[in-house]
Order: C-alpha cells, then sequence, then structure tokens
C-alpha cells in the first residue's frame, strides 16, 4: 500500500499551529489539576505565538491583532501561574523538612494559590469563556495565508530571531537589569521554539535542513539551557517579592537569606 504524499511545508506549519490551539484549550479544561492545565495552556499560547511569527511577512496584515489576543490570553492566566510558581519555589527551596518560617511562608503562598484560583473560576466557570476564545482565536488562523508562507520567509524569520537574541545577550553582558536578563530569556525561548517548530515541519515534510540541522540542533540545547537558567532567577526574584508582599506575620529573614544565597548561585548565567 503507497505511503499518502508528504504535506508541504505550509500545510505543516497549519497543522501544528492548530494543535496548539487545540491544547491550550484541552489544557483549560483539566479539572484533575487546574494549576497543570493553566501552567500547559500557557505553554502552547507562547508556542502558537512563536509559530506564527514565522510568517511574519505573509501574515503581516494579521499578525498584530492576533498577536495580542494570544497576549492577553495569557496574561489573564499570568496571576495564576505566577501565584503556583511562588508556592512550587518555596517548596523546593525549604527542602523536605522546611522549618516553621518556611512552614509558614508556604501555607500563606497556598492559600494566596488557591485563592487566586477560585476567584478567577467564579468569574470565568470552567473557564468556558477563555476556551471559547481560543476556539475563536483557532478559527481565525486557520484561514491566514499559509499558502504564502515559503522556505525562505520561514528562515528568514529564525535568522531575525538569532539576531535579536544576539543583541539581547550583548546588552546583559553590558547591563545584567532584571529587565535586560528578562528581555534576553523571552527572545531565546522564542528562537528555541522556532528552531523546534522548524525541524518538525522539516521532518513531517520530508525536506532537508541542509546544513543547518546539526547548527539548530546545538542552538536549541543552547536556547533551552540559557531559558531555564534565566527562568529560575526570575522566578527567584518573583517569590522575594511575593514574600515581601504578602499581609501574613512572617519571619522573613531566614527566606529572604536562603533566597540571596540561590541568587548568587545563578550569577554565572551573566
Amino acid at each position: 500500500m503507497p505511503h499518502p504524499p508528504a504535506p508541504s511545508i505550509q500545510a505543516a506549519l497549519a497543522a501544528l499551529a492548530g494543535r496548539e490551539c487545540r491544547s491550550a484549550a484541552r489544557a483549560l479544561a483539566d479539572v484533575k489539576d487546574r494549576h497543570r492545565g493553566i501552567h500547559e495552556a500557557r505553554k502552547s499560547l507562547r508556542r502558537l505565538k512563536s509559530l506564527l511569527t514565522l510568517g511574519a511577512e505573509p501574515f503581516a496584515a494579521q499578525l498584530p491583532a492576533l498577536t495580542e489576543r494570544i497576549g492577553k490570553l495569557a496574561a489573564g492566566l499570568s496571576p495564576l501561574r505566577d501565584a503556583h510558581v511562588a508556592l512550587h519555589t518555596a517548596q523546593v527551596l525549604a527542602g523536605p523538612g522546611p522549618s516553621p518560617e518556611w512552614q509558614a511562608a508556604i501555607h500563606a503562598l497556598a492559600n494566596r494559590r488557591d485563592g487566586r484560583l477560585a476567584a478567577a473560576l467564579t468569574k470565568d466557570p470552567r473557564f468556558l469563556k477563555r476556551r471559547h476564545q481560543i476556539r475563536d482565536l483557532g478559527d481565525a488562523i486557520e484561514v491566514l495565508p499559509w499558502k504564502a508562507v515559503t522556505r525562505r520567509a520561514i528562515e528568514q524569520a529564525i535568522a531575525t530571531s538569532e539576531r535579536r537574541v544576539a543583541r539581547a545577550e550583548k546588552r546583559v553582558r553590558k547591563d545584567g537589569s532584571v529587565a535586560n536578563l528578562h528581555r534576553w530569556r523571552r527572545r531565546a525561548r522564542r528562537l528555541r521554539m522556532q528552531l523546534e517548530f522548524w525541524r518538525k515541519v522539516l521532518k513531517a515534510t520530508g525536506k532537508s535542513a541542509h546544513k543547518r540541522s546539526a547548527h539548530d540542533k546545538a542552538a536549541v540545547h543552547g536556547m533551552s539551557r540559557i531559558s531555564d537558567a534565566l527562568g529560575a532567577k526570575q522566578d527567584l526574584r518573583a517569590l522575594r517579592a511575593t514574600l515581601r508582599s504578602l499581609k501574613a506575620p512572617l519571619t522573613l529573614d531566614p527566606l529572604l537569606e536562603r533566597i540571596a544565597h540561590e541568587l548568587k548561585a545563578h550569577r554565572k548565567i551573566r
């Protein structure tokens, strides 16, 4: 029995975009673990945004509005995800036998996380409104001019992302501010996702990656390392700010000292 013909680059890319939309909606329907569902939905939205940027040139007319819609959806979920990350980061730092100070902080952070989730579900029961917005987004993405997306346009978009990462890294070397580190992380993460999507498209279509395959594989690994390391620093700084903002009576000095120790260990990232 003959194998079906391989899809075109455009069809493969469109299929991946549709898959990310469905994944995001499905994640928000996860009632067994709401926090995991929120995390997975945000990841799908980020991946979707990076994928659409591969068509920056042919999608020029539609991309700003779509990017804004994706950004609003992700931003709406951010406080919920951030509250969960703060709790998880505190639990990791506290270790298997948390001190009374860490136990009190973890309890306060758990109440904060669960309260935010309950409030969000009261406003948007079962996240139905968000899920419908994601489905509408998927419909808009499906009718994009995918046929106009050429291999050249994709490789140009990747080259643009590479230059943006290089500029962001250079800025960090001069001034390692939180804002500059965050910009570097975002750009590195986007490039990593784009390279991963491009690799999937080439594999699905049976196209040759020419001389880029080994380079891209190494780049994905490098971008993952940078993004993960910068993400860990960001989580520590966010936990420090959150602990300082909690109204619950907490003994902060030993907690802040532990966070400072971890941040010092991450200085080599710069």
